[in-house]
């Protein structure tokens, strides 16, 4: 089987705007489907039971926990997912953040740290002060919107600069000490070597979250990935993006997708789009497996995740 790319056929006009608006509202309706699988529950429970004890020792010195895994493993996700959970509880006051997420800048200085958590919480001066100005404000924020629960997040971009980094990780250092409230640590393993190199700050990290990849060789991994997909062609259908189910669950697609993919759930996600917006442009009803085969070679191979389509290799 050989599997080839091709530029959308011209059409006219008023042709085209339709199809345009079709892949737009396709598009837009993946970005609602959220699927939480339970590797990402137990890094909720995780998070949950880090966010009670900093509740139950408030004023004392508080503990942090890291979750490094691939981009695109579900790791943002999860922590979205916990954050609405306990936003809709409605413990706290109105107008309280009890989980913040905070997306670590590239320039990963305390500044931009400091910076970034203000900006999270609506100050509309987050990118005016000094360091240390922006410092105490950020505290004060947190106090005043109740924060039980800072979450970081691409904290690899710290091991980019290690001079910046250590900067960054005392003053983390100084919101747990200072008993202001735990720290959770998520990015990838480019900052493995951070931690392993910050003695202090291990000290007070809880054990690691994990979250790796699925083996389609391994029956707990294969069975979870395989209601994953089965999960995520019945929401393609519920969105109305597709007309009817595309058999992603059996084995010719489930197997050869997985691998594909490495077991990393995002990816497995832009795969199964890549190949739906396609079938969205013709006008088609269900995803096939040459279109996911097609959507290995433009999407996983053309951005160097994979170098061989396994949907071509394990026909062959």
């Amino acid at each position: 089987m050989t599997t080839t790319t091709s530029n959308p056929p011209i059409v006219r006009p008023n042709e085209a705007a339709a199809r345009s608006q079709r892949v737009a509202d396709a598009r837009s309706a993946f970005r609602q489907i959220k699927i939480v699988h339970p590797r990402q529950e137990a890094i909720i429970a995780g998070l949950d039971e880090v966010r009670r004890s900093g509740i139950a020792t408030r004023g004392e010195r508080q503990y942090g926990i890291t979750l490094l895994a691939e981009s695109g493993s579900g790791k943002t996700t999860a922590a979205e997912h916990f954050r609405d959970g306990i936003e809709r509880l409605g413990e706290l006051p109105e107008g309280s953040r009890p989980v913040l997420i905070v997306k670590l800048m590239s320039t990963g200085t305390a500044r931009s740290l400091f910076s970034s958590i203000l900006q999270a919480l609506d100050d509309p001066f987050y990118d005016r002060g000094t360091e240390p100005n922006l410092h105490k404000r950020a505290v004060q924020a947190i106090k005043r919107d109740n924060v039980q629960l800072l979450v970081i997040d691409e904290v690899h971009h710290l091991s980019r600069r290690s001079s910046a980094a250590t900067h960054v990780t005392d003053s983390l250092k100084t919101f747990l000490d200072s008993g202001l409230l735990p720290v959770a640590f998520f990015g990838t393993h480019d900052a493995d070597k951070l931690f392993q190199s910050s003695r202090e700050l291990n000290g007070r990290l809880f054990p690691p979250l994990t979250l790796p990849p699925l083996d389609w060789w391994a029956d707990d991994d294969r069975d979870l990935f395989l209601d994953f997909v089965e999960d995520f062609d019945t929401a393609m259908v519920d969105k109305q993006i597709m007309k009817v189910a595309s058999g992603l669950v059996e084995e010719d697609i489930a197997r050869p997708l997985c691998l594909a993919s490495s077991g990393i759930i995002g990816r497995t996600c832009r795969i199964v789009e890549t190949a739906a917006i396609n079938v969205v442009r013709e006008g088609r009803h269900a995803v096939t497996r040459n279109d996911l085969a097609m959507a290995v070679n433009s999407w996983a191979i053309a951005h160097s995740f994979i170098d061989y389509n396994p949907f071509v290799e394990i026909e062959a």
